[in-house]
C-alpha cells in the first residue's frame, strides 16, 4: 500500500514537473498553484491505475511490434495511457501527438529516476 502511494507522489511530481517544463505541449489548467497540484494528483492517480491495469495488457497484445522496434513501442504505449488520462481530466492539455510523446518521455524518466532513488535507499536501510 505504501509503495502504490509512493507511486502516485512520484507520478503526480513528475506530470508538473513535466508541465513546467514541456509548456507548450502540456498544461494543467487552474487558477492557482493549488487548483494545478490538484488536476496534477488526479491525473497521476489515473495514470497509475492505468499502468496498474490496462498496460500490462497493452504489453502483451503489442509484443510483437515492441519487439521489432526494440523497445521503443513502449514510448508511443505510455503515449496512449497519457491521451487516455488527458481525456477523462478535462482541466489536464496535452496538445498533439508530440506533446504526448514528450510529456511521456519525460514524465517516464523522472519516475523512474525518482523510484529508483527512493527503493535504493529503501533497500539500502533494510540491509543495515
Amino acid at each position: 500500500m505504501l509503495k502504490w502511494i509512493l507511486d502516485w507522489v512520484i507520478l503526480t511530481f513528475s506530470i508538473t514537473v513535466a508541465s513546467y517544463f514541456l509548456t507548450p505541449f502540456i498544461n494543467l489548467m487552474g487558477d492557482t498553484a493549488w487548483d494545478r497540484l490538484k488536476v496534477a494528483f488526479l491525473a497521476g492517480l489515473l495514470l497509475g491505475l492505468f499502468n496498474l491495469v490496462v498496460k500490462p495488457i497493452v504489453k502483451i497484445l503489442s509484443l510483437p511490434i515492441n519487439i521489432l522496434t526494440l523497445g521503443l513501442f513502449n514510448i508511443i504505449i505510455n503515449a496512449g495511457m497519457l491521451w487516455i488520462v488527458d481525456t477523462i481530466i478535462k482541466e489536464l492539455e496535452i496538445k498533439g501527438f508530440w506533446g504526448y510523446v514528450w510529456s511521456s518521455l519525460v514524465i517516464s524518466i523522472l519516475s523512474i529516476v525518482i523510484s529508483k532513488i527512493i527503493f535504493f535507499r529503501e533497500k539500502r536501510n533494510k540491509k543495515d
